[in-house]
């Protein structure tokens, strides 16, 4: 399609392919429809001229005019003969209603007809480009040309009125961006201009700025008009473009006072323009402040190789950048649009790359080369200045790209931020979350990454950058765009409680109601790789119902002294569906002050959890589940065996207070398994789930007077149990004096026997 536009005009007035037309005569004309001379279908409008002099034709009203609207106007021209000095004129009236009323003026184009031969030239299409006045609710088309002999005449075919195709807040009008008309929102300080038959664009009509230069060197091509800017915004603009021959072309601003004096300039980093293809080129800048700049001139510059050289320009934009609301980046840093921002690469180089996704921002990205397979990382090298105590979020769009569309390709992104002090001084690194990874067989697979992180107390900077990562070499580049900076909630929280023995995970990321976010999975990963689905209150996040508010976990089996990481999986009913996900970054589990004491704990009932010293590292047996069989006639015995017996021992721990003995003893009364847990080096390897059989206990003093205990248990290891949390070990006597359900000691009474159930219940 020529123009973006649906045309406005039936086909009685635009095409004529029933063999009809709709259209008045003018004086000296008389009008009908010829077959054999078209553009489009088997038909066009004939003009014929009754006596010498200029032939006329006007549409009947039409409708469906929006004041305000711009639109664009075209009927081509076709010339039985090459008289010189026809001219064309092309003329919009505008009415205050859709039938009757009163004119509100005109908008209108004049055109000398040109051609060595009769017949439908490109040069001979007449174009109005106008914007609808004030009021105007319809309008008639008039096409007149003048200069014809008696009997001789003139075709139209394929008539179009529609809604000009402005880009949003494109500063330039439809002709200054398209050329469609004339070339009056154009100057060259060098070469010749002209309104030139292109179409690099889709939707901006059938015309671009052609520039012939005079000779070889740089041709200056600039907006005829001053634009208007305002000090510290920032701008950018595009034009796309095409080179006979491989060449460089430079975008600059040239900034000038109210008096039109230059006080400023910003040329971008040259393009290189290749033979024969259309390019957009651009530039990305602040308006200067403190030098009184108040207008901007737009120079695109070609470098010719010679005279003669024909440059071609078309859908021309100018406008304040659209950067991300509250994104403390530059709109240049936010999408790389027409300045390569400064980053500094680990086994990388950075380019700027020209293009369109759909979910990327503008018409260039941040193109990033690995120097080998592996990870790329890479950070912004501005210093961004932060709040402490504030939480920023950074996000990127970032694709891969893989040389061969058929094969799956592992591909990992991330994003972080670093914090620097007031000096500059890198503060503190950035411990960032885990790679986002997928799978996915397709050349380009692009990937959204956000991390959010609260600026410590000590910093003054950050430092934003991200990673991307595959082993494989068939992905060959990435690149990146919508890098954002910007304060926000934190995604998830993670906190350490050496005293309760537990990492508690907030989740605050709600994510879009939907059939693939309506079950959650939440599992811890340690070093060595496992996993292990996340105990809820009352449930596993195991395939739960979404709650579609913030999840809060509190994880008491985190091994102690590792390093371990959550995952949050949204995904359907089943789990087929993956929708959302959020990976965490690496954490520090619990640890005990004193190796010689270990965690006893309950599971499902996290309040009943407490230490408790070891007396004697544990020794372990194995039971033997085979047998031998003498037979008959034989020397030796037959062996029938089966998978040995798991690990059973004898524990035997200390404790020192009654309140920590009358815990130890409610956490056993329940005859449930439980988890011991020990400091890495002390003979327990990760977590260890025991089935307690039977106790003996006996106080430490001969005669009882003196507070403390050893306790003997037989234990049978046993898998991690199933189910969830009841209670919790943070409940405090603030949760109670909050609950509206006890405003009296009695009905605290009134609710629970024991004090245990108070702690596990609340």
């Amino acid at each position: 399609m020529s123009y973006g536009n649906p045309n406005l005009l039936a086909a009685d007035t635009s095409t004529f392919e029933n063999y009809t037309h709709n259209w008045t005569a003018g004086s000296n004309t008389t009008l009908s429809v010829a077959t054999g001379q078209f553009i489009s279908g088997s038909y066009s409008l004939r003009f014929t001229a009754t006596a010498a002099g200029s032939i006329t034709g006007t549409t009947p009203r039409v409708t469906g005019v929006t004041a305000g609207l711009e639109y664009v106007v075209r009927s081509p021209i076709r010339r039985n003969t090459t008289t010189a000095g026809q001219v064309a004129t092309l003329t919009v009236t505008w009415y205050n209603a859709t039938s009757g009323g009163t004119s509100l003026g005109v908008s209108v184009s004049t055109l000398t007809l040109t051609g060595a031969a009769p017949g439908w030239f490109y040069y001979n299409h007449p174009v109005v480009v106008g914007t609808a006045p004030v009021g105007a609710l319809s309008c008639t088309i008039t096409l007149s040309v003048s200069g014809l002999a008696a009997a001789e005449y003139v075709n139209t075919d394929d008539v179009y009125f529609g809604a000009a195709q402005v880009r949003s807040n494109n500063v330039y009008g439809y002709n200054t961006a398209s050329i469609e008309q004339d070339t009056s929102g154009w100057k060259v300080d060098s070469g010749t201009m002209a309104r030139g038959n292109w179409n690099l664009s889709a939707g901006l009509g059938y015309y671009a700025l052609e520039v012939t230069s005079a000779a070889a060197g740089t041709q200056e091509i600039r907006t005829n008009s001053f634009i208007a800017i305002t000090p510290g915004k920032e701008y950018t603009s595009y034009a796309l473009v095409r080179s006979p021959s491989a060449t460089t072309w430079l975008c600059e601003f040239r900034w000038y006072d109210a008096g039109s004096n230059q006080v400023g300039t910003v040329t971008q980093t040259p393009y290189v323009v290749a033979a024969n293809t259309s390019t957009w080129v651009g530039v990305t800048a602040l308006a200067p402040t403190g030098v009184n700049a108040a207008q901007c001139k737009v120079f695109i510059r070609p470098m010719a190789t010679a005279a003669g050289q024909t440059f071609v320009l078309e859908d021309a934009q100018f406008y304040v950048s659209p950067n991300l609301a509250n994104n403390l980046l530059s709109y240049a840093e936010y999408s790389t649009e027409g300045v390569l921002p400064a980053w500094t690469l680990d086994n990388g180089t950075s380019s700027l790359y020209q293009v369109t996704s759909g979910i990327t921002d503008g018409l260039f990205a941040l193109k990033v080369t690995p120097d080998a397979p592996g990870t790329v990382t890479a950070s912004l090298d501005r210093l961004v200045p932060v709040t402490p105590g504030t939480t920023y979020q950074v996000s990127a769009v970032l694709y891969r790209h893989s040389t061969d569309a058929a094969q799956k390709v592992i591909s990992s992104v991330r994003t972080r931020i670093d914090w620097y002090d007031a000096a500059g001084i890198l503060y503190l690194a950035d411990n960032p979350d885990q790679f986002y990874s997928t799978e996915q067989a397709a050349d380009w697979y692009a990937q959204i990454n956000t991390e959010t992180r609260t600026c410590p107390v000590g910093a003054a900077y950050a430092k934003v950058g991200f990673e991307v990562n595959s082993g494989n070499p068939l992905v060959d580049c990435w690149f990146v765009d919508n890098v954002s900076l910007v304060q926000a909630t934190s995604e998830y929280t993670l906190e350490t409680s050496n005293e309760d023995g537990c990492v508690t995970l907030t989740v605050n990321f709600v994510p879009a109601v939907g059939s693939s976010n309506s079950n959650v999975t939440i599992r811890r990963m340690d070093e060595s790789g496992k996993a292990a689905s996340m105990r809820g209150y009352g449930r596993t996040w195991d395939l739960a119902p979404n709650p579609y508010s913030t999840i809060v976990v509190e994880d008491y089996e985190a091994p102690l002294g590792s390093r371990v990481w959550y995952s949050v999986q949204w995904s359907s009913s089943t789990g087929a569906t993956k929708g959302a996900r959020l990976l965490t970054q690496t954490v520090s589990a619990p640890v005990l002050a004193d190796g010689d004491y270990a965690w006893f704990k309950s599971p499902g009932v996290p309040a009943l959890n407490t230490t408790v010293m070891m007396e004697a590292p544990l020794k372990w047996s194995r039971a033997a589940r085979s047998a031998r069989y003498d037979i008959v006639g034989r020397k030796n015995p037959i062996h029938i065996s089966g998978a040995r017996a798991g690990r059973t021992s004898s524990i035997t721990v200390l404790i020192w207070d009654p309140e920590g003995n009358a815990l130890f003893d409610s956490l056993l009364d329940a005859g449930t398994p439980a988890l011991v847990q020990v400091m890495p080096g002390y003979g327990i390897d990760g977590n260890l789930y025991v089935s307690v059989g039977d106790i003996d206990v006996e106080p430490l003093s001969p005669d009882a007077r003196e507070d403390g205990w050893r306790w003997t248990l037989a234990i049978t290891e046993v898998d991690r149990p199933d189910g969830g949390l009841q209670g919790s070990a943070a409940n405090t006597w603030q949760d109670i004096l909050d609950n509206p359900a006890y405003t009296t000691w009695e009905d605290l009474f009134n609710a629970h026997e024991t004090w245990t159930s108070v702690l596990t219940e609340g």
